[in-house]
């Protein structure tokens, strides 16, 4: 007889503000008591090391809310709001690509899902620990690879019923590649997701008693006698228990856009399902059916509306961040009766986020957008928790120059800088000594991109060299001076217990070795090379830095383009590029929100880098149970992903803000996440009465 297994069950108590556990049983034997959950996703405690670099090179000028410290320093420009206490004016620094919940995946975009769409959970606006949103409550199996969503009744914008099917189908389509988001890997935890995103073959019928191993070794065997190329052979298990054994056969590629089935032609598909299907000697059971073989559907993902309000999710391997992708953008539900129905009338489902058509679930709608000029949000009276949302209204500005920004901000045109919004750095020093100036660390990274199927890059050589000729050091005392922690690797040390590679900043003796060991005895030997960053005073600055950097130490000459926006990220997701700025902020606190940035089909990875050893090693590392074991595996990822150099990291950020003093509720965090929902517009009395200049 198996032993009785329990199944944990995580309840808010509004009391104190807290989650409190309880345990539901399967099994005989008395009732564990309840207990209080800690799992430790806060800021306060998942970066330890990174936040005491960060907050080292901060110290000095990090204030807070509650700074009390604030009340005997000048205030930088208008003190008191030009508009009413229900309203709030802030940048967000460019015009966003998407606003749709699955294709987003830059930040001007994510900062307007997160206020108009809801998700499962939501993060502590001063912690980041997750809170109740759509779901009331969860429970987790003990071995972490089911957990069961309860959610709150609730309505779409439009006064629709959102069920949980709305986020059933809206993973789904996530992963679909005919949806092509760049997101859709964030969703591979999801059983199966990987192999529905990606066109794997699914393979059936093997005889009952035959071992997950056995399938896996005879059938890799039968392909290679077939002479056709594979990429791996998984043994799933599938949502429904009464399944039988099913084998997922995946197909190598070139790597090409990074999505789906983008890098697997009908050709080699149809060919593999030829060779799956049908008899294959020693695997079929002793009633001598043919095996069946199709391409993974969405049947097979794992996740699934139990009922109206219950979410049923079945992970790939136990996630230890897994909160997190619930109460990320990606995860939110889309309006799936709206896109249905623009397609009824024969009208583009993309149109569904235009202000005519959106429905959204969130604490806003968006009521306005006029091109390049700025949205308008109003308050959503159908969210579920409306009665606890602030703000009526909030006017976002899509301003891209940082000292247009800082202007608008000291005369009273903005209350608060914005989330992504940038203070030009010339400024920083003399800023800090204002009381509404503020800085805190920040869980993300500045690099750049380097097309790896574009000469003269294709050599890792000179990749290597172009990185060890960069004085990073220089870059973070002399141009962006916002105490950002100069770094050459991917991960950021230190984060949830990872031990940094700790790479060269800076060796512009080992940069020309690796230039000779690439085949150029000069710098003036290497075909033309460009630098395309987005419109901005600081990227600008870095460029023309690393432009006379690799001229001074390498003898190569480069050219600088600059593009707006959304431009610049076109040609980015096309390949138009040779290197490109780019920079990313974490997902959730673990080191595989970097790493997974250089996975062969992730829709985010821009260097045309692919390998199958680093994916194997990602992917086999997320499996083990140990978590010391799991972080040396990760850290053999990126010592083999560092020494090809698809990208050139050049420092941890840390984020400088502004916000007036009557803007309440705002709390630096390392993912630098702040709902308007709760933020508020103090009176006079409340905010003090601090002085301007």
């Amino acid at each position: 007889m198996k032993n009785a297994s329990a199944k944990s069950g995580l309840y808010w108590c509004l009391e104190d503000s807290r989650w409190v556990e309880s345990f539901s049983k399967t099994g005989p034997g008395p009732a564990k008591k309840p207990a209080i959950w800690r799992k430790p996703l806060g800021s306060k405690t998942i970066l330890p090391l990174l936040l005491c670099m960060a907050f080292a090179a901060c110290s000095s000028n990090s204030t807070g809310p509650t700074d009390t410290g604030q009340q005997s320093r000048p205030v930088f420009g208008r003190t008191t709001p030009k508009h009413g206490p229900l309203e709030l004016w802030t940048n967000n620094g460019a015009e966003p690509e998407w606003i749709d919940p699955g294709l987003c995946s830059e930040s001007a975009g994510s900062t307007v899902i997160f206020n108009i769409f809801s998700g499962l959970l939501q993060p502590d606006p001063e912690t980041l620990e997750p809170r109740p949103d759509i779901a009331t409550s969860f429970s987790r199996s003990d071995d972490g690879l089911r957990y069961e969503f309860k959610l709150r009744r609730s309505v779409w914008s439009d006064g629709h019923d959102l069920v949980a099917g709305d986020f059933e189908w809206s993973w789904k389509r996530v992963l679909d590649p005919k949806t092509n988001s760049k997101y859709a890997s964030f969703l591979w935890v999801l059983l199966n997701g990987e192999a529905f995103f990606r066109g794997a073959i699914s393979v059936s019928g093997f005889a009952p008693e035959l071992s997950g191993e056995v399938i896996r070794d005879r059938l890799a065997e039968h392909l290679r006698v077939r002479q056709i190329e594979f990429e791996k052979i998984d043994i799933s298990r599938t949502p429904a228990p009464e399944s039988k054994v099913l084998a997922l056969v995946f197909v190598g590629g070139e790597k090409d856009s990074g999505h789906g089935d983008d890098s697997v032609t009908p050709v080699v598909t149809k060919e593999l399902m030829a060779a799956l299907a049908g008899k294959i000697p020693g695997l079929q059971d002793a009633s001598g059916g043919s095996l069946t073989a199709a391409v993974a559907g969405p049947e097979l993902v794992g996740v699934r509306a139990a009922d109206d309000y219950t979410l049923v999710v079945e992970l790939d391997h136990p996630v230890p961040y897994f909160l997190s992708v619930v109460m990320f953008y990606t995860a939110m539900p889309v309006p799936r009766h709206l896109l249905e129905r623009l397609q009824a009338e024969g009208l583009n489902p993309e149109l569904w986020t235009r202000p005519e058509y959106i429905v959204s679930n969130g604490a806003y709608t968006l009521s306005e957008w006029k091109f390049r000029q700025h949205m308008r949000l109003q308050k959503n009276p159908r969210y579920w928790d409306a009665a606890n949302t602030k703000l009526e209204r909030i006017k976002l500005l899509m301003v891209e120059s940082h000292t247009t920004t800082l202007n608008l901000y000291k005369a009273g045109e903005l209350d608060w800088v914005g989330e992504n919004a940038t203070i030009p750095n010339e400024f920083l020093e003399h800023l800090s000594g204002f009381a509404d100036f503020h800085k805190g660390p920040y869980l993300a990274m500045y690099y750049y991109w380097l097309n790896t199927g574009a000469e003269p890059l294709n050599n890792p050589k000179l990749r290597q060299a172009l990185s060890l000729a960069i004085d990073r050091d220089a870059i973070v005392k002399h141009i962006t001076r916002g105490g950002q922690v100069p770094w050459a690797s991917v991960v950021p040390d230190g984060l949830s217990g990872y031990k940094g590679l700790g790479l060269p900043i800076f060796d512009p003796e080992m940069a020309r070795q690796k230039l000779r060991e690439a085949g150029y005895q000069s710098g003036s030997e290497v075909p033309p090379i460009s630098i395309k960053y987005n419109t901005s005073e600081g990227h600008k600055q870095i460029a023309l830095a690393v432009q006379q950097m690799w001229r001074e130490h390498l003898g190569i000459d480069i050219e600088l383009a600059n593009q707006e926006w959304k431009v610049f990220l076109k040609d980015v997701q096309a390949y138009d590029f040779q290197i490109a700025r780019m920079g990313w902020i974490g997902d959730y606190p673990d080191p595989f929100t970097f790493l997974e940035l250089l996975l062969t089909h992730n829709g985010n990875n821009h260097s045309n880098w692919g390998s199958p050893e680093y994916d194997a090693i990602l992917s086999a590392a997320n499996r083990l149970s140990d978590p010391k074991e799991r972080m040396r595996e990760l850290r053999r990822a990126e010592r083999l992903a560092m020494e090809e150099m698809p990208l050139i990291p050049f420092f941890v950020y840390t984020r400088s803000d502004m916000w007036k003093p009557y803007v309440k509720g705002v709390f630096p965090n390392f993912q630098n996440r702040h709902p308007f929902k709760d933020i508020w517009i103090a009176t006079d009395s409340q905010a003090g009465n601090q002085k301007g200049l």
